[in-house]
């Protein structure tokens, strides 16, 4: 297990108003002194973002973008850019998840997402993942063109700022029963780190944090990061539930 493991939370649409916002960081602002050795980021919704730095602010707790516009003009009604989400206090920006990508989001779209966010030196969050698994291996070939699109020709300045969230799709918003297994997760990081030193130098890519996703529980979450030699977990819905997010905190805190 990472010594000192990632746990990103996606609030999605999960937390509607400022109040509920507010009262989370602030009951995780009590608890997070007990798991020192964890790092913690929050990724709300663009209507939140600037109430949630608020609320975090002078606190350990990182606070991010779900994603970002593609698109630099501003004729683009109901986009937000990179730029106003780092105005609103945004340190990183998701990119590619997988919900995202269902809705049409390309591979050139989330590269070009991914250059908007590094543009205004946010730290990204690229999620990658196959939609099912196949016996001949072409789920391979799925992740590899996702990390080839994203990362081909990528300034090696830049590369200190990235992690890659591996997420199944398969897995997302089932029970920790259907999550990967860990020795399957630990294949698939290894695959991506090798695929990573294509497109940077090795010492570079080995750096590169890298989570997973994916009917992640208090249940598993020890487990996952334990047997799946990852550096962290991208957690959705049981991240915008304070006692199920504190829970999977307690369950990988090693003090």
């Amino acid at each position: 297990m990472a010594k000192k493991p990632l746990i990103v939370g996606n609030w999605k649409m999960y937390l509607a108003s400022a109040e509920e916002a507010k009262k989370f960081a602030s009951g995780l602002r009590r608890k997070l002194p007990l798991y020192k050795n964890i790092d913690v980021s929050i990724a709300p919704p663009f209507t939140l973002l600037s109430a949630t730095v608020a609320a975090f602010k002078n606190s350990a707790v990182k606070v991010g973008a779900q994603s970002v516009s593609q698109f630099l003009d501003e004729k683009r009604t109901g986009e937000v850019s990179a730029a106003m989400a780092k105005a609103s206090g945004a340190t990183f920006a998701i990119v590619g998840h997988s919900e995202r990508r269902a809705m049409g989001e390309t591979n050139a779209v989330v590269r070009a997402q991914l250059m908007r966010a590094l543009e205004e030196n946010l730290s990204i969050i690229l999620c990658i993942g196959e939609t099912e698994r196949d016996h001949a291996g072409a789920y391979l070939s799925v992740v590899t063109e996702q990390l080839s699109s994203a990362l081909d020709k990528l300034p090696i300045i830049k590369t200190g700022k990235l992690v890659i969230a591996y997420e199944p799709v398969w897995a997302i918003g089932k029970s920790a029963d259907d999550a990967m297994k860990g020795p399957d997760l630990r294949e698939m990081s290894i695959f991506i780190k090798k695929t990573l030193t294509e497109y940077m130098e090795r010492s570079a890519a080995l750096k590169v944090p890298i989570l997973y996703g994916g009917a992640v529980e208090a249940s598993n979450a020890r487990t996952l990061l334990q047997e799946g030699d990852v550096q962290g977990l991208l957690v959705g819905h049981a991240s915008a539930q304070l006692d199920s997010f504190i829970e999977i905190l307690k369950s990988v805190s090693h003090k």
